[in-house]
């Protein structure tokens, strides 16, 4: 009899030390929860209020409790009485929820005409309907004064606004706004933003002459080339002088070369009128002709007085492009301090001072020891100063590491663990902001926990966020996590290309974010558009039935590596190419092909896309340590970075 009781107690032991052992976020009481609160967001979705509210009365310490009484309370929101939607935004102040309930409610009162309400809950905000409805409040309560200056900064913008604002803006008008004059300007800060067509609607309240003024601006924005020889330019009506440099802008984007022989011919007048205007045009043309490697826009830039930072920068690009060492090794010298002492300036000064050390043995020491120092960090840089050594890369790392202690800490702040139980329910947006709004005050200590603590549940995207936000860049395992391996070793093998390489693009496209989504409509970890994503998917031979198809894991990935592979087939085997035709776009990369074999490192320094540039960079640079990572034997960064060949044609 006594055995079976040892045996009892040794199981039950081991419970204690297994629960003990347990993160917070892992408990048993909490998995049983999480079922209860799906249960409990069924129920409340189809009306059955009484189950709702037996299965919430369970969830009161859990930390999706809140987020149970926002539904209830969205859904009631002109019912509930004030002082518990009060309560609410109190209780959860630190909170994503607490602006959304704030928002839904302000609406509802809105919609109510409940106006002194509405001002008394308003408390400032960037939503623009928000900021329309308080106005439109204001002027209820004869704040006359008020609203009309907050009516008239809604206006001036050189976007369409919310129909919320249409209100406000009748009863400014009424009230003596939107004269002429707040017209023309909007309608310049529309065509500033090229919004030809918010500028024809505004346009249609104005004169006859005036709506004619305007018809030739959309003209000039549309084909500048054509219009800036029109007649009606030659004269000192300030609204035709503003359509001349608007012209003169939009042909410098198709042709620096045109437009600065056009802004000559003009120069002059617009100077005696609009001198700083003309001081940006000039930057404006010089720039564009940078961009467009024009064989003058080193001249150009060099003219400018007083510079700009982009300016400044361009001057060498613009020398190193036109290979004219010294000149780009003097703009390098006449950068600010920080800037000139920057790892990728330094970089750029031994090359120039290794490419002359041919006819000047002397400045090969000068090189090296420059290498030598870069050669020690673990960037792009570093890995291409390693190169010119010939040595190995810098791979050393350290990984963070704290105490089950300090980690379950940080998971029991409120805002950590409601962003955390919403990741394990699947409800990742929601979490996602809980996560970020809630880190935005750590300190230095408390975001490097909070890392930690996202890398040890699995979530990678803010385990890199939080961890870069924290400026630590040590912690490699942390930063490089190997998520979906079997998944990009497979489609590296079907494919023919480097799986370090696809981790690589993965990395930079999305940090690991499976749900991303780009302003511009790009997809999933591989970043990928709809229609490249169903094109690619025809090329596999399988269907895409929706958007959401291209974010599943499995088939972002393969259909991500199938179109690394088709850009590195349509530039002939250059990876430096295929990775800036995976961000840019091959057609626009075809037109940066140089005319004469250019070395890569040159090439990628003279991108004239910033985003592009960074972005190659950051690829090749996290190909390297992926490569480390997944044991390549092919360490070499140099050997990815083929020399760029000259168009065809153009003998180089």
């Amino acid at each position: 009899m006594l055995a079976p009781c040892k045996h009892i107690l040794f199981i039950f032991a081991s419970v204690i030390i297994l629960t003990v052992a347990l993160p917070v976020y892992a408990t048993p009481n909490l998995e049983k929860q999480r079922l209860i609160f799906t249960d409990a967001k069924k129920a409340l979705k189809k009306g059955h209020l009484r189950t709702f509210s037996r299965l919430s009365k369970k969830l009161v310490d859990y930390p999706l409790y809140g987020y149970l009484q926002y539904d209830y309370l969205k859904k009631r929101i002109s019912k509930v009485p004030n002082k518990r939607l009060e309560n609410f935004l109190k209780v959860y102040e630190d909170s994503p929820m607490s602006e959304r309930m704030r928002f839904n409610w302000l609406r509802s009162l809105y919609r109510a005409g409940k106006w002194k309400t509405f001002l008394t809950y308003y408390k400032g905000s960037s939503n623009t309907k928000l900021r329309c409805y308080n106005a439109y409040a204001l002027y209820k309560t004869n704040k006359i004064k008020k609203a009309n200056i907050e009516a008239e900064n809604l206006y001036l913008v050189g976007k369409s606004q919310p129909r919320a604002c249409d209100r406000i803006f009748k009863k400014w008008a009424k009230n003596g706004g939107m004269s002429r004059e707040h017209k023309w300007k909007r309608i310049e800060l529309a065509m500033d933003r090229g919004n030809s067509s918010l500028a024809k609607f505004i346009s249609s309240g104005l004169s006859k002459r005036d709506r004619q003024w305007v018809h030739r601006w959309r003209k000039m924005h549309r084909r500048p080339a054509d219009n800036l020889l029109r007649k009606y330019l030659h004269s000192d009506n300030p609204i035709a002088n503003k359509i001349e440099r608007h012209g003169i802008k939009r042909l410098a984007r198709r042709d620096a070369g045109a437009a600065a022989d056009a802004w000559e011919n003009v120069h002059e007048r617009h100077e005696k009128t609009a001198p700083e205007e003309v001081k940006a045009i000039d930057q404006y043309v010089a720039l564009q002709a940078a961009y467009q490697q024009h064989p003058r826009a080193l001249e150009w830039l060099g003219a400018i007085a007083v510079p700009s930072d982009k300016v400044q920068l361009w001057r060498i690009r613009a020398a190193l492009s036109q290979q004219d060492w010294w000149a780009a090794l003097t703009w390098i010298e006449a950068l600010p301090t920080d800037e000139r002492h920057s790892d990728q300036w330094r970089y750029w000064r031994a090359r120039i001072l290794d490419i002359q050390s041919e006819s000047l043995p002397v400045l090969k020491t000068a090189a090296k020891r420059i290498y030598t120092a870069l050669a020690a960090k673990r960037n792009y840089h570093g890995f291409l100063a390693a190169d010119r050594l010939g040595i190995p890369y810098q791979m050393e790392f350290e990984s963070l590491e704290f105490s089950r202690e300090e980690l379950d800490k940080i998971a029991k702040i409120p805002g950590i663990a409601r962003a955390t139980e919403l990741y394990f329910i699947g409800m990742v947006s929601d979490a996602r902001r809980e996560w970020n709004n809630t880190i935005s005050d750590f300190d230095e200590l408390e975001l490097k926990q909070a890392s930690v603590l996202a890398k040890e549940i699995g979530w990678h995207d803010r385990a890199i966020m939080t961890v870069a936000k924290a400026s630590h860049f040590d912690d490699l395992e942390l930063r490089f996590p190997m998520a979906h391996k079997s998944i990009v070793e497979k489609q590296a093998r079907e494919q023919g290309i480097e799986a370090a390489w696809i981790y690589g693009v993965l990395r930079q496209e999305s940090g690991f974010m499976a749900d991303a989504r780009s302003h511009a409509g790009a997809l999933g970890l591989m970043q990928l558009m709809p229609g490249t994503g169903r094109l690619t998917a025809r090329s596999l031979k399988f269907r895409i039935r929706s958007n959401r198809d291209i974010l599943n894991v499995n088939k972002n990935i393969r259909l991500g590596a199938a179109y690394l592979r088709r850009m590195m087939d349509r530039n002939d085997g250059n990876s430096v190419l295929a990775t800036a035709s995976y961000n840019a776009g091959p057609h626009r990369v075809k037109k940066w092909i140089p005319n004469k074999d250019t070395p890569s490192d040159l090439w990628v320094e003279t991108i004239p896309y910033n985003e592009t540039r960074k972005y190659v960079r950051r690829v090749m640079s996290y190909t390297m340590i992926y490569n480390t990572k997944l044991g390549g034997k092919n360490s070499i960064m140099g050997s990815r970075m083929p020399v760029i060949k000259a168009r065809e044609g153009v003998d180089s």
